[in-house]
Order: C-alpha cells, then structure tokens, then sequence
C-alpha cells in the first residue's frame, strides 16, 4: 500500500505541474496581448520612411489604445531618406493590434503585431474642409 500511495503522490504532483506550467505558458501569451499604451513601440505601415515609434499618449483622455484609435508617438528609427525624422512627435493612427478587437457581428479581428500610419493635422484639416 506504501507503494501505491507514494506512486499517486508523484502523479498528482505531476499533473499540478504541467497544470501550472500550462497556466503560466497561457498568462506570458496574454502578457504579449495587451493594448497600445505609453512605452508601447509600434511598427509603421506607410511610405514615410519611419521604421519604429513609440507612444506617447492616446488620444481623448484615454489611457490605453486600440484598433482605429489615435495616439502621439515619438519616431524612434527612421530610414537615410526619411521626410520625418528621429525624435520627432507626431500623430498615428493605430491600424494594426495585436489584442483582438469585437466587431458588430460577432466576429473578432487580430493580428500579428502592433502598427501604425503617420497622420499630418494640415492633411486631416484639408480633407475635413472639403467633405464639409
């Protein structure tokens, strides 16, 4: 009978390991999906010759940013030929996010990485000032 319980006591301490070990592996993979906050380095999806930036703020009050939200950046890696250059502050707006984001109909959209566009506020006034 000795035997038996101390081969039980082995396999429930296995089965709490691979458990915990499995809840951990499930909390790192949540960590890396998070929302865009301050600190947050993005990459940048457009021709401005920026590579990386990192948030500064969301916009409206906000704390953290998500997929179709604008935020202030600071350029961190730029390209030789860059219009924009490093250590610049600027608007973006978030185009890509890792957290999954719910749309109207049930479904939920998620990518790989976090990026961005570079906004220019004469470009958002102009376009404002012709649909109006």
């Amino acid at each position: 009978g000795r035997s038996f319980f101390g081969g039980l006591g082995s396999l429930l301490s296995g089965l709490l390991t691979t458990s915990h070990e499995m809840a951990s592996c499930n909390f790192l993979s949540q960590l890396q999906r998070t929302f865009i906050q301050m600190r947050t380095v993005l990459k940048v999806a457009d021709n401005s010759g920026v590579k990386t930036v990192m948030c500064i703020q969301p916009l409206k009050g906000k704390k953290v940013a998500r997929l179709g939200d604008t935020i202030v950046v600071s350029v961190k890696e730029v390209m030789p030929n860059a219009k924009v250059k490093k250590g610049e502050v600027v608007k973006a707006v978030v185009v890509r996010a890792a957290m999954d984001h719910g749309r109207c109909d049930g479904s939920f959209v998620k990518f790989d990485d976090n990026a961005v566009v570079l906004i220019d506020n004469l470009c958002v006034l102009a376009f404002a000032e012709h649909t109006a």
